[in-house]
């Protein structure tokens, strides 16, 4: 029987295309194995198709599935550090009765939408937890040729009742909106990839560096550091120092393809001891 979970992803799996196939991704797939990885007990909320096999994608680990037609799937193309995005197919939406009782109470949540999936009430079950945000899925629609779009969300009806909200360049680069979500959320943290992240918080903005790393498959680098942000935050109560232990830990990521890159703590520890 597993444990209670103390660590809970809630979002969609995606399906990655690649050149003759694809790989399993999605943010709750790589913050699941981040949070197994570094010591966690984690459990995961989503919905997809009955084509996802989550014995050999996320081995150990509990999951609530919604079953639904298809799976939510993605075409990424990266081109000089920037990705262009397809999608193809779109999951069921969730909503807070997907969320299993017994699991309401883990002491983190990362809500982490990639295509408009998640209930903006999420986050209002979540009373005595530090509850982080990845932002992307509010922050992207699509056309009717699947081309990924941004589009503007305020983040009203969700970052006032959250610790952490996380984004990338791809999500969002304006500082006025910026500005704004950190005068209603108590974090923000703006990931930037080879040039850091800039952390806002007690109104003033700190920018930690990237850590070096030979890069050789960017996808998933974002939902590494957003779960390794709220481990180390979680644990230590610093915003910078948890900064810091992301970064470096969403390093090992873009090292190798799909989540075969995400490191254990003993790695990530001396990475921050030489890095």
């Amino acid at each position: 029987m597993h444990r209670p979970p103390d660590f809970l992803a809630i979002g969609h799996v995606a399906k990655d295309l690649t050149e003759d196939s694809y790989v399993l991704g999605g943010a709750v797939t790589f913050a699941a194995l981040t949070a197994k990885a570094l010591g966690w007990n984690p459990a995961v909320v989503t919905s997809c198709g009955r084509d996802v096999d989550f014995g050999a994608v996320l081995p150990g680990i509990p999951v609530h599935v919604v079953r639904y037609m298809e799976t939510t799937t993605f075409l990424n193309v990266y081109d000089l550090g920037r990705r262009r995005q397809l999608i193809s197919g779109v999951a069921e939406k969730l909503s807070t009765s997907d969320v299993p009782n017994e699991w309401r109470m883990a002491p983190l949540v990362l809500l982490t939408p990639l295509a408009q999936e998640l209930d903006y009430s999420m986050a209002d079950i979540f009373r005595y937890q530090l509850v982080g945000v990845s932002t992307q899925g509010w922050l992207r629609t699509w056309d009717s040729s699947g081309n990924v779009l941004p589009c503007r969300w305020s983040g009203e009806e969700v970052l006032p009742k959250t610790d952490v909200a996380i984004f990338s360049d791809d999500d969002l680069n304006d500082e006025d909106q910026i500005l704004n979500w950190a005068d209603i959320c108590p974090v923000v943290i703006h990931t930037k990839g080879r040039s850091g992240c800039s952390v806002y918080f007690d109104s003033v903005r700190h920018d930690i560096p990237a850590f070096p790393a030979n890069e050789v498959d960017p996808t998933g680098a974002g939902d590494v550091f957003a779960a390794s942000y709220l481990i180390r935050f979680q644990e230590c109560g610093d915003a910078l120092e948890a900064a810091r232990f992301a970064s470096a830990t969403a390093s090992f990521c873009v090292e190798a393809k799909g989540t075969l890159g995400i490191p254990t703590r003993t790695e990530v520890g001396k990475r921050l001891r030489t890095g």
